[in-house]
């Protein structure tokens, strides 16, 4: 049975994220309908817009309903922000040279913990975004640093959460590029979460 992850979005959305985790093997429950997600077994939280100091409702009820069930979350640029703000972290609001016009930037990252395994100590990511974590909320842990220190993921102590702030749905199955680490195997390991409750 394909593992389901429940995707908030309308028909024709997030297509290069829809594309990665069916690679990876996943089912992806594309919906604005919050009742399936409480039948999914995984939470995808994109990229978007900015988060202006508090998350709207719907994605705190998101949020809130998987880390009670203790179901797999991955936050994706926004969502790893959303999820920083939801354990009570906090944003910088405009960091310069994370964003180009019209195109992602590519720039190396340091990592520990988790990712390190993934991508080894050192690891090309795209980039495109002017928030970023500033104070990292409760139960959070730093794993991956751009050279200006900005954080560029996360992970839970206890929960199975994982935050990138950069887009691996831009660099892993079809779209993977060759200046940047293939990010196909944090969806797998994301994945792979589901199975360790």
């Amino acid at each position: 049975m394909k593992k389901t992850v429940y995707l908030y979005g309308g028909r024709g959305e997030y297509a290069n994220y829809v594309s990665a985790l069916t690679e990876a093997g996943a089912a992806v429950r594309l919906t604005r309908n919050l009742y399936p997600s409480l039948d999914c077994g995984y939470l995808l939280l994109p990229g978007g817009g900015d988060i202006a100091g508090h998350l709207d409702a719907t994605e705190s009820f998101l949020i809130q309903s998987f880390v009670e069930s203790r179901r797999p979350i991955l936050g994706i640029c926004r969502g790893m922000q959303a999820l920083n703000v939801y354990f009570g972290g906090t944003l910088f609001d405009r960091i310069p040279g994370h964003q180009a016009p019209h195109r992602d930037l590519i720039h190396p990252t340091w990592t520990e913990g988790p990712l390190q395994k993934l991508f080894g100590p050192v690891a090309d990511v795209t980039s495109n975004h002017h928030q970023a974590g500033e104070t990292l909320g409760e139960g959070l842990v730093a794993a991956q640093w751009a050279p200006d220190g900005i954080m560029e993921a996360l992970f839970h102590r206890t929960l199975p959460i994982i935050g990138v702030q950069w887009h691996p749905e831009r660099q892993s199955y079809g779209l993977a590029r060759h200046d940047a680490v293939d990010a196909a195997p944090l969806f797998e390991t994301f994945l792979a979460l589901g199975d360790m409750k």
